[in-house]
């Protein structure tokens, strides 16, 4: 049987999370799909459960050796991937797969489409904030008039592996590369759609690769900007009554409990896993009460 979606999965030393990541997928996982899993040869037993599911034949595809990042993890096994699309997958965040079901039906009803985004939300380690939703389809209506590149996470990405030429990989050279690949999309000759949908949440935890990179990746984001959009960096003084601003109003908000950093660590896996749940539960509402539209213009040839 032709494999037709292939998701990719990069991940190191979070086992208790991947196993409660992957084991949903798995359990979504149609006949024409497979799992390949990039491993930064991890030393807590990842290696020895992704082993015994390769041996088990419920992931098609498994590394484990060190690498320089997701990206290069990433980027080893999309050059191994036999599916037409390709769908990018954490092993720390929710995904909504029916949504995903039907990005995959629409690519495969749109052959000329390169590449299809999704909405989706964030949720924080404050269990008492909201998710935050993540709207970005109102941007890429706007792309659509202007064509001025920004910016969204990779996380609701799906693409067809004959794309790659045109759009490439992801940037070895970006600690969290999803900022750099998606502008440079964006900024491509590429067919992209986008889906007003809700694919996914990013849920953070202690592990995070967005919090233990964030200065790094601010200064990533200020150089992009930059580039993309030449937009400058926010002086000194303007970052700290930003900050000083958002402190103002989550305090209105929510109360003195916020005053914790949200940044903060949580219980690694007991509170972790309630707010996977938290997330689950947002995307069948959001699924339930709107059904995904599909937004694409073709490019005149």
């Amino acid at each position: 049987m032709d494999i037709q979606l292939s998701y990719l999965l990069a991940t190191r030393n979070k086992l208790p999370y991947l196993k409660n990541r992957l084991e949903k997928l798995i359990a979504n996982l149609k006949e024409d799909e497979e799992i390949l899993v990039a491993d930064g040869q991890s030393t807590d037993g990842t290696v020895e459960y992704l082993q015994t599911l390769k041996n088990s034949g419920k992931i098609s595809y498994l590394v484990s050796e060190n690498d320089v990042g997701i990206a290069h993890a990433l980027n080893k096994i999309a050059l191994e991937a036999k599916g037409v699309l390709i769908r990018f997958i954490t092993d720390d965040d929710v995904f909504h797969y029916p949504t995903i079901q039907l990005c995959r039906d629409f690519m495969f009803s749109n052959p000329r489409l390169d590449i299809l985004f999704t909405n989706g939300g964030i949720k924080d380690q404050n269990p008492s904030k909201p998710i935050k939703t993540l709207l970005y389809h109102e941007n890429y209506k706007k792309w659509l008039t202007d064509k001025k590149p920004f910016t969204a996470t990779d996380l609701g990405v799906m693409f067809r592996k004959s794309s790659i030429p045109l759009i490439g990989l992801w940037n070895t050279s970006f600690p969290s590369p999803d900022a750099e690949f998606v502008f440079r999309v964006m900024a491509s000759k590429a067919e992209i759609a986008w889906c007003n949908g809700f694919s996914f949440v990013n849920v953070s935890n202690e592990k995070s690769v967005s919090l233990s990179s964030m200065k790094k990746i601010k200064e990533d984001m200020d150089r992009l900007n930059k580039f993309y959009t030449n937009k400058n960096t926010d002086s000194l003084i303007v970052e700290k009554f930003k900050i000083l601003k958002n402190k103002i109003r989550s305090y209105l908000r929510y109360g003195r409990k916020t005053q914790i950093s949200k940044y903060a660590p949580v219980d690694p896996i007991g509170d972790w896993t309630e707010l996977v749940k938290n997330s689950e539960d947002w995307l069948d509402k959001k699924y339930a009460n709107n059904k995904p539209v599909f937004i694409y213009r073709k490019n005149e040839k």
